[in-house]
């Protein structure tokens, strides 16, 4: 009789969740956010965390996360570097809204040059629904992201994963 007592009275779990548990990332989405006067649309996250695009030999984390401003289906997307060799410090720039483009996928190409394939927006399409394919193209150089133009004849990238976690930077060190 009393186990269903104690059933009752037991923390529940946590409901499952999209975000991290990495207060780095939380921050800087959240920053952005406040930034847009906006939220997160978190379901929408894309995340790549298998590659080094910045050359020091250790895993890298990338994030595609997207912020609805308030008041209507306005949403723009949002590219989020996370470098191991600038102590994770993140570089952030648009690369979607709605109208122009959304972000479908990340890749990276062997040279390291982060590809995100996206659904353009043609002329005559319905706010619901682009009908184009492309992709933008980004190296990063000395704490920079820069553009680049459409993949060359021939090349082939790797495959996009999707993971939650952020590796720790070095002790003592952090995104702060």
């Amino acid at each position: 009789m009393i186990w269903p007592l104690i059933a009752l009275l037991a923390p529940r779990p946590p409901e499952p969740t999209c975000r991290t548990a990495d207060r780095r990332v939380e921050s800087v989405i959240a920053a952005k956010a406040r930034e847009m006067k906006g939220v997160e649309y978190c379901q929408a996250r894309l995340y790549h965390t298998v590659d080094d695009i910045d050359g020091d030999d250790r895993e890298d984390f990338i994030l595609v996360f997207t912020i609805e401003a308030a008041g209507g289906n306005n949403s723009t997307q949002y590219l989020a570097v996370f470098p191991s060799s600038h102590d994770w410090k993140p570089v952030v720039l648009t690369v979607g809204r709605r109208g122009e483009r959304f972000i479908d996928e990340i890749d990276i190409e062997e040279d390291r040059v982060v590809v995100l394939l996206t659904s353009e927006y043609e002329e005559g399409d319905p706010m619901c629904c682009p009908s184009g394919e492309g992709e933008l193209r980004y190296k990063y150089v000395e704490g920079r992201l820069i553009p680049l133009p459409a993949t060359p004849p021939g090349r082939t990238t790797q495959s996009t994963r999707r993971l939650l976690t952020l590796p720790s930077p070095p002790r003592g060190r952090g995104l702060a």
